[in-house]
């Protein structure tokens, strides 16, 4: 096994050992003390950066005791573009169903690293600290490379990269080290609307249903018009070979008592929005959708939307050319050019103008179950990815 595969194994498990579990956002100060630490004796000048109290009990309160940190990294001796390379440390709660060890004992079996995080995404974390390993002891490095390793992705990124990109000088371009499986880089991800539909009929007695109004059976006339006329419309749009998606029930509640008429009755959709929507549109098709089946119901209708995220996208980068190369040029692969099923914080990098992708080592398939992992050789081979890119990015400017 040579030096750097161990220095890969290492780094990965002792990241992996912290447990950055969000929410609630868990001994995040612990990891970044790790890496502020291994990246200052690598020659890198280091910042931590603390997220105000208020900011986070502006967006998550019942987190806001728990402390959130930034920590910025920078190689740099030039005063051309600034490419920026992020990751975040904050991982999902460990769950149920492992077998190979548990989610914060991690070990390593015939080349992969197991263990909660390891492909989302402190495997990609572990690949940017090797990588500013190899750019510190580069002796004819030439450029401006910062790092950032964020929390709370899990959580949405607003104190995360969401706050960042605020704290810091706009970077020319950056690579954000999601688990794209390294034959994929993403140039958009598509965003996230999710309501609360609450029903409100009128109590009554079991026995006499028909003194009542009963919220259960309106939500039913909703849902099941939302099932057979909205959603075959709604999952026939495509963008990049991915559809759009609308989930019915992910939470429902209601009811008091059996032998008592429902005046109450909620349920949640969740509706995936491609780069090729837009989310007000797709709001108010629901909305009226809904309100167009006032004939059919008794019940009063509340829509309420609880979260919305907008799809982004990376039209016209200039960045992708130079990534492709480099990925042809190391792995002798032309990547699959995709978008993102799932919200990553490269969208707040592309909302404000910086030339963005997604790319990094690990498999989204991986990510967040039981007996999570990641391949080593994949780590390793990030790295020399990125090491060409900067290169690339360096050479033409």
């Amino acid at each position: 096994m040579n030096l750097l595969i161990e220095q890969a194994i290492s780094v990965l498990m002792d990241l992996i050992r912290i447990g950055t579990v969000a929410p609630p956002g868990e001994n995040y100060l612990e990891l970044v003390t790790y890496l502020d630490k291994l990246l200052t004796s690598y020659g890198l000048g280091t910042r931590v950066i603390e997220v105000p109290k208020s900011v986070v009990k502006e967006y998550y309160p019942e987190y806001a005791d728990h402390p959130r940190y930034i920590l910025l990294a920078e190689l740099c001796n030039t005063r051309d573009k600034k490419i920026h390379f992020n990751a975040h440390y904050d991982v999902v709660p460990g769950g149920s169903g492992w077998l190979i060890t548990e989610p914060f004992k991690p070990v390593f079996i015939n080349g992969r690293v197991y263990g909660r995080g390891a492909s989302d995404d402190k495997g990609g974390a572990a690949a940017l600290v090797l990588l500013a390993k190899r750019l510190g002891e580069l002796r004819d490095f030439h450029g401006c490379v910062e790092f950032s390793f964020t929390p709370d992705e899990e959580l949405g990124g607003i104190t995360g990269v969401g706050y960042l990109i605020n704290q810091i000088p706009k970077p020319d371009y950056a690579i954000v080290a999601e688990p794209t499986e390294l034959d994929t880089v993403w140039v958009g991800s598509m965003g996230i609307l999710q309501l609360d539909i609450v029903v409100r009929g009128f109590p009554s007695h079991a026995s006499q249903p028909w003194h009542g109004v009963n919220a259960f059976e309106d939500a039913v006339k909703i849902a099941y018009s939302l099932i057979n006329e909205l959603k075959p419309k709604i999952e026939n749009r495509q963008f990049m070979g991915e559809k759009a998606a609308i989930t019915l029930g992910g939470l429902v509640r209601g009811g008091d008592a059996r032998n008592l008429v429902p005046n109450y009755f909620q349920f949640s959709i969740d509706r995936r929005i491609l780069p090729s929507e837009d989310i007000n549109q797709a709001l108010n098709e629901i909305t009226n959708h809904i309100n167009g089946l006032g004939r059919i119901l008794e019940s009063a209708i509340e829509i309420h939307v609880v979260n919305r995220i907008e799809p982004a996208m990376n039209n016209d980068s200039k960045l992708l050319n130079k990534l492709t190369n480099a990925i042809v040029k190391v792995l002798g692969i032309n990547p699959r050019v995709a978008i993102s099923r799932t919200p990553v914080d490269t969208r707040y990098l592309q909302g404000i103008g910086v030339d963005a992708l997604t790319y990094g080592p690990g498999n989204v398939t991986s990510a967040h179950g039981p007996d999570e992992y990641v391949e080593i050789n994949d780590i390793i081979r990030s790295v020399d990815v990125y090491l060409r890119l900067i290169r690339n990015t360096y050479n033409d400017a």
